[in-house]
């Protein structure tokens, strides 16, 4: 049976990290939410359905997986940003010509050739359009609505990676407290001296853990370079913050760089849930602890604070002596309050300096996507 994975019309919820990527390329734990589903499906996915300024992106991504196609087959179709079960595509594969729901939303379907091809037709997943005249099901699923219910999954998804991966013992002066979630540690991965890790922790292959630092409930995907006290976290991958420093409760896109000391906030002084800008609306999350959200590329200077709640888009460099601004747009040049736009030719060399520094280089498919993301907030 065909089977297509999707974004929604709500994809941008995501951001900053669903706006250089799909969001099923997101990091749910020790893999990516389509890492997940080809790990718990028989059978490769067969094609994929993302918003068209990704869709190059996403074959590069992809190699092999039709993308954006023109037309489908009949077989089932899952939400990308959901946290599925093998139990739940079972369900799936065994219920025809019927879409299914969570709460309000559209989650999966499964559907004939002639009926999916008339919905796509009409908007598809992306418009948020329902398919007309299609038995629906309620099923109940985990979504990401936002980037915080990834965080708020932490515990489960470390222990189920710890089910399927197997962990390499730490170094003897690494001290792990597992009493609260395992501690999983991928291959190639140093952990520097006198290192605390309280489980539930993942640290993805490669990645490199200083000296005296305090890693808890957090997942640290491939290539990052971590130190000081990081709690409630999850690093999409290649991201550095390798000097002492608070982070907490936030979600950190790749090639990060966080200069010496730069520390986050996540709870309000006040006790009371914590807000935060998100596709264009002031959301609020409902949560006590809720810290930085921080897109692909975007750097902050040394000292750096963030305040509670804070979004900071793709390609951005802060430099501030006290908080930043909550909410930070993509490309933008923040220094002590104000903001200007980045200088694009300048982002784009240190962006092709920081990944040669780990024999990577920056492709004409990144180059466009990121220029078309600058043009589309700054051109006048």
């Amino acid at each position: 049976m065909k089977m297509t994975v999707f974004e929604d019309h709500q994809a941008l919820n995501l951001e900053p990290i669903s706006v250089t990527r799909a969001v099923f390329d997101i990091r749910c734990g020790a893999e990516t939410f389509i890492e997940r589903i080809n790990r718990l499906n028989a059978k490769k996915i067969s094609s994929l359905v993302v918003r068209n300024e990704l869709a190059d992106i996403t074959r590069d991504n992809h190699p092999g997986t039709s993308v954006n196609p023109d037309t489908f087959v009949g077989g089932i179709w899952l939400n990308g940003s959901v946290l599925w079960s093998a139990d739940q595509i079972k369900v799936i594969k065994s219920t025809p010509e019927t879409v299914f729901f969570h709460g309000e939303g559209l989650v999966a379907l499964n559907l004939s050739s002639d009926a999916i091809n008339k919905w796509v037709s009409a908007g598809g997943p992306l418009s948020g359009k329902i398919p007309k005249g299609i038995l629906k099901k309620e099923i109940k699923v985990q979504k990401a609505n936002y980037l915080w219910d990834i965080l708020n999954w932490i515990p489960e998804i470390v222990q189920e990676a710890a089910e399927h991966l197997s962990s390499i013992p730490a170094n003897s002066k690494v001290a792990t407290d597992e009493s609260e979630g395992p501690v999983v540690i991928s291959e190639n991965v140093t952990i520097q001296p006198f290192t605390f890790l309280k489980g539930p922790v993942f640290i993805g292959s490669g990645s490199t853990i200083t000296a005296h630092s305090k890693i808890e409930k957090s997942i640290i995907g491939p290539g990052c370079k971590i130190g000081g006290e990081v709690h409630g976290t999850i690093f999409q991958g290649w991201s550095n913050k390798v000097h002492d420093g608070h982070l907490g409760d936030s979600f950190v896109g790749e090639w990060v760089n966080f200069g010496a000391g730069t520390t986050n906030s996540n709870l309000k002084n006040n006790y009371l849930p914590v807000s935060i800008k998100v596709n264009r609306q002031l959301i609020n999350s409902d949560l006590l602890f809720l810290g930085l959200f921080i897109g692909d590329h975007s750097k902050s200077a040394i000292g750096t604070q963030f305040n509670t709640g804070t979004n900071v888009g793709v390609g951005c460099n802060i430099i501030s002596h006290g908080f930043s601004k909550r909410h930070i747009p993509s490309f933008t040049f923040h220094y002590n309050g104000r903001n200007k736009k980045i200088d694009f030719d300048q982002f784009l060399e240190t962006a092709s300096n920081v990944k040669a520094r780990r024999d990577k280089a920056l492709t004409k498919t990144e180059i466009a996507l990121l220029r078309n993301i600058f043009l589309s907030l700054h051109n006048s």
